[in-house]
């Protein structure tokens, strides 16, 4: 590669290895070189936006252009770009000279935001913990419309949604710890081993399992989400000041999800917010279809069936209904409808706060 030193527009529209990373031909060296440029050169790096996206423009079909024609093109560019004031007449106004200075000042804010904004995305975050692995990174990349299975080393296994990505060693007997790297969505069943714990990376998301099964979603444009299906999971950032005690510990500790609980992750915040998921499921339980049959029983256990069956926590004051007692047949309602029948016959009513269910009540007579 050519030394940066003077870099000008035209030196990186002409460079090779430049023109293949945008394009995404690039190695993962040269990529890797490429992704860390305006750490490195941060007084190019509106220069180099400037270029990616001249040279994107120039792609018909979503296909990079043929060399000859994206010389043509570079030439054309440069003929056109040449600096505004030696093509316009000497006899600009101080009003004139004023806007072009400040239209140039609005042009570079709004390309370093756009770069800045390209360097956080989940692929280049994706790319750079990849690239610092200690172990060798076999990659799965699912370009296809269907869901694809990867199996692990481990017994794992991981259903890659399409415009997917994921990155992990061959095998896991030489750390402490099984790592995995996602860019998209996946689903994840995880074989159990507390001595070694599973690590799923994605945008600035750790997930944390000993054994179980979740959802990781961490697309460009979207929010990043984990959801779980069975089991507990942590979740933290890469940021948190606890972040390797969270690692280290033997236990789950931090913001552990259960069953149908999902956290979502607000990247301008960098703040966690955990939920319940929208339709809370049954979990895969023998004697599911025989719980929702009610006569005369003690709120307390009704609640406590709910709590087996969907594995949510219901939090209600016990004292207070003592006397409440409920006479109903639950079994085809999803778990908000059933809530809302007990409710309305207990005079009662509910509220859904950081993954949990909770009642409040006046009693029952």
């Amino acid at each position: 590669m050519k030394s940066f030193d003077h870099f000008e527009l035209y030196d990186f529209l002409e460079d090779e290895s430049f023109r293949s990373w945008v394009f995404g031909r690039a190695s993962s060296s040269t990529a890797e070189w490429w992704d860390r440029f305006p750490v490195v050169y941060p007084q190019k790096a509106f220069l180099m936006i400037q270029a990616r996206e001249t040279l994107l423009a120039m792609q018909e079909d979503a296909f990079a252009p043929a060399p000859e024609q994206i010389q043509r093109n570079i030439q054309d560019i440069m003929r056109a770009t040449e600096p505004a004031l030696q093509r316009q007449s000497p006899s600009l106004s101080y009003g004139q000279i004023a806007w072009m200075a400040a239209a140039s000042v609005v042009l570079v804010m709004l390309a370093w935001f756009g770069w800045t904004n390209y360097q956080n995305k989940p692929v280049s975050i994706y790319r750079e913990l990849v690239a610092a692995a200690t172990l060798p990174m076999k990659e799965v990349i699912n370009a296809g419309s269907k869901t694809q299975l990867v199996v692990l080393a481990d017994g794992s296994s991981v259903l890659l949604q399409p415009n997917s990505r994921i990155s992990y060693p061959k095998e896991f007997n030489r750390q402490n710890r099984r790592e995995v790297y996602l860019v998209g969505e996946a689903f994840f069943e995880v074989a159990k081993n507390p001595h070694k714990p599973f690590f799923v990376y994605a945008d600035n998301l750790i997930t944390k399992v000993l054994g179980t099964s979740f959802t990781v979603c961490a697309y460009d444009k979207k929010a990043v989400n984990v959801t779980v299906k069975t089991g507990k999971v942590s979740v933290f950032t890469r940021s948190d000041k606890e972040r390797v005690e969270k690692q280290e510990s033997r236990q789950l500790i931090g913001l552990v999800l259960t069953p149908n609980q999902r956290v979502l992750f607000n990247r301008d915040e960098g703040r966690l917010l955990r939920s319940l998921v929208e339709s809370p499921t049954l979990l895969d339980m023998p004697i599911q279809q025989a719980m929702f049959e009610f006569s005369g029983t003690p709120i307390n256990q009704v609640f406590a069936s709910l709590e087996n069956a969907y594995g949510v926590e219901i939090v209600f004051d016990a004292d207070v209904m003592k006397n409440c007692y409920l006479t109903a047949s639950l079994d085809d309602e999803p778990l908000f409808e059933k809530l809302n029948m007990i409710c309305r016959t207990l005079d009662a009513q509910y509220e859904e706060m950081d993954g949990k269910i909770l009642i409040t009540s006046k009693g029952c007579q």
